[in-house]
């Protein structure tokens, strides 16, 4: 394949493409154009990262380890862990710990604790002692807390110091630190957090100023074991570059970026959106098969059993679609719009909570919110509804036992459409409302139970419904 190089950034997103249209097609083109697959690396590794993900984990970890250090390391961290891990899996321990020991650390970890357990272990023991020091101090906290996601590369000065040598520390700090450089947190002799100084107030303070001084007292700030979701309301609220992580002596142990904070927000928002149709919080297509099912089929299983109870609340009115087959074709219209109308309360609801829009104190407004909207649409699409079942039922009808009137089917359609509508509503806002009181996760499977209970509305309701009306 003859490809005419641009410039990096356009070379970048096109090998992109490529890779996602045909892996093994620019697998093998960067194979054979080492040097414009470096170039990539070295400039954007973000778009390299694209492209490992795109191929192939055999061919990632061979054109990982064509690539220097520094460069490896880059791609890497921008790669996705689950990802990541894979690549490495395929690469002798010796050479997937020399790239680990070229990431950030934070990634690093979220690198290996999605390795397999045998391979973590390995690679633990191959990495050099301060590496693996520091991976092994932020594997013990869970990913989806504060300590899961944070760094330990940060800028702490004593508050002893004053301000002219604080800034000759961090001349010295910054070729350390590099992007991890955003805020200078002022500590105590036994690393107590004490505030912080703005770069500004620092650079403009007289030489001799101390620290202590000049510091803002009142910093914000989570512990180890805060929930990821709460780290990044914090940063959204309070507009931070980074939040500072305490350990329980009110030590400096970290910092989470908003980089971080925000990649926590996405996954929250995709753990609900997995959790509400009953597949597992974590699972990612990188999951392995196992895992998922053993995951998603006690769901299934729920499932099939929510269908036969639906199936048993029908076969009560088995005289009443036996006199009036017809109905059976209008049926299902009930518990579709229901279903539809109470999926998007429950998608309004749970997007809310997650991005922290839903505090407790206003979950009953929301709920009320969604029940007047459910009576509002469910009334208009009732009359809808009944008005086109008047006037097709004619299609329908031929050989039935006992016909029924239009305005009959009308007036059966018209009710039991706007009962499911606020039902719907109601249901769809209550579900992750009740979850989170009962201290579960709000979308655990909420899209299950919100169809089971709209079907029984929808069909049972309108059985019901036809039932009373013509007999």
């Amino acid at each position: 394949m003859r490809i005419r190089i641009p410039r990096p950034r356009q070379f970048g997103s096109m090998i992109r493409d490529l890779a996602r249209r045909d892996p093994d097609e620019a697998e093998a083109y960067l194979d054979t154009h080492q040097d414009a697959w470096e170039e990539l690396a070295e400039r954007n590794p973000h778009d390299a990262a694209d492209i490992l993900e795109a191929i192939d984990e055999e061919g990632a970890a061979d054109l990982l380890t064509d690539l220097d250090a520094d460069d490896a390391g880059d791609v890497l961290d921008e790669m996705n862990a689950e990802a990541a891990a894979d690549v490495l899996e395929e690469m002798d321990t010796t050479e997937a710990a020399w790239l680990i020991s070229q990431m950030e650390v934070d990634q690093a970890v979220d690198v290996i604790g999605a390795l397999d357990p045998v391979k973590r272990t390995a690679l633990l023991g191959a990495l050099d002692p301060e590496t693996a020091q520091n991976v092994e101090q932020l594997l013990v906290y869970a990913a989806d807390t504060a300590g899961g996601m944070m760094t330990t590369d940060f800028a702490a000065l004593p508050a002893g110091m004053t301000s002219g040598e604080a800034i000759e520390s961090l001349r010295r700090l910054h070729g350390e630190l590099g992007s991890n450089l955003l805020y200078v947190y002022v500590t105590d002799d036994a690393d107590r957090l004490l505030g912080v100084v703005s770069f500004r107030d620092l650079v403009f303070a007289r030489p001799g100023t101390g620290l202590d001084e000049v510091l803002e007292p009142n910093v914000v700030s989570v512990r180890t074991d805060t929930d990821r979701e709460k780290v990044a309301e914090l940063v959204q609220r309070y507009r931070l570059i980074a939040i500072p992580v305490i350990d329980p002596d009110q030590r400096l142990v970290g910092i989470v970026k908003v980089t971080e904070a925000m990649e926590a927000i996405q996954a929250e928002v995709g753990e609900d959106i997995a959790v509400m149709v009953g597949a597992g919080e974590e699972e990612t297509v990188f999951t392995p098969v196992q895992v998922s099912i053993r995951r998603r089929l006690p769901w299934i299983a729920f499932n099939l059993a929510v269908g036969f109870f639906i199936a048993a609340v029908i076969s009560q009115f088995e005289d009443t679609l036996t006199t009036y087959a017809v109905l059976a074709a209008y049926m299902p219209l009930v518990a579709l719009l229901a279903g539809n109308s109470g999926a998007q309360s429950l998608a309004v609801i749970i997007r809310s909570m997650a991005v922290g829009e839903l505090p407790p104190g206003r979950a009953g407004r929301a709920i009320r919110r969604e029940v007047v909207i459910g009576l509002i649409d469910g009334l208009m699409i009732s009359i809808t509804a009944a008005l086109v079942a008047a006037f097709t039922i004619g299609f329908f009808q031929e050989g039935d036992a006992q016909s029924i009137e239009p305005g009959q089917l009308a007036a059966i359609v018209f009710i039991a459409v706007w009962v499911a509508f606020i039902v719907a509503g109601l249901v769809g806002a209550g579900i992750p409302v009740l979850l989170r009181r009962m201290g579960q996760d709000p979308a655990l499977a909420s899209n299950i139970f919100l169809t089971l209970i709209t079907d029984i509305v929808g069909f049972g309701g309108f059985l019901i419904t036809a039932t009373l009306l013509l007999t």
